[in-house]
């Protein structure tokens, strides 16, 4: 299973991304690009919220992730030349720069370090994908509850993710009512916060 995204990059590939023009606008629930699809430009999420879902053959969805700005996604199928394996649709109405291999092959030009940053950004994408595959294999729901949120927070920096209960079970092979259940055991506890479509942890260290 490949996820196609890059989460929070480095302040120099963010800083090339961010001052790019070819700005696209995706309102809420637009489908940016499909499982199938030939990629011919990747995309890096310099405002809004977006999901990475795969889809079965018999149209049950699997939510991967739920990325914030100032994340890559889409690259995968782009480098490898292969079909998308996964979609993406906006969660919130959000502005992505689309990159396109001319686009890439002129910052790697005038930018070479950038191109050993995308390749260390691919290698912990990897790391994080065999991390979830080990969660899912060996741990218990509460464990894998607990290690999802924290590698989230790590990897955008922040202690807010933004996904409902059953996207997150989607993601740690948990169902809708057991993520709720566990969510609502760990708030009683002191150690999660919630609100409307987001999960705030008070305090990083207390979900090992």
């Amino acid at each position: 299973m490949t996820r196609e995204f890059i989460s929070k990059n480095s302040s120099t590939i963010t800083g090339i991304f961010e001052s790019m023009p070819m700005v696209r606008i995706f309102d809420k629930g637009r489908i940016i690009y499909s499982q199938g699809d030939k990629a011919e430009y990747f995309y890096y999420l310099k405002k809004g919220r977006v999901k990475i879902f795969i889809t079965s053959e018999s149209g049950t969805e699997k939510t991967l992730s739920v990325i914030e700005s100032g994340s890559i996604l889409g690259e995968a199928a782009f480098f490898d030349g292969r079909e998308r394996m996964s979609s993406a649709k906006a969660v919130i109405r959000s502005e992505l720069v689309t990159v396109n291999r001319n686009v890439l092959t002129d910052i790697i030009r005038h930018n070479p370090q950038t191109a050993f940053e995308l390749l260390r950004m691919q290698a912990e994408t990897i790391r994080i994908l065999s991390s979830q595959i080990d969660s899912i294999a060996f741990l218990s729901a509460r464990n894998r509850l607990c290690t999802y949120l924290y590698e989230t927070a790590v990897q955008t920096g922040s202690n807010i993710i933004y996904a409902t209960h059953e996207e997150i079970g989607s993601m740690i092979g948990a169902t809708r009512v057991t993520v709720s259940k566990l969510v609502n055991s760990l708030v009683q506890e002191g150690i999660l916060r919630t609100g409307y479509r987001k999960i705030e942890i008070v305090e990083l260290q207390n979900l090992l």
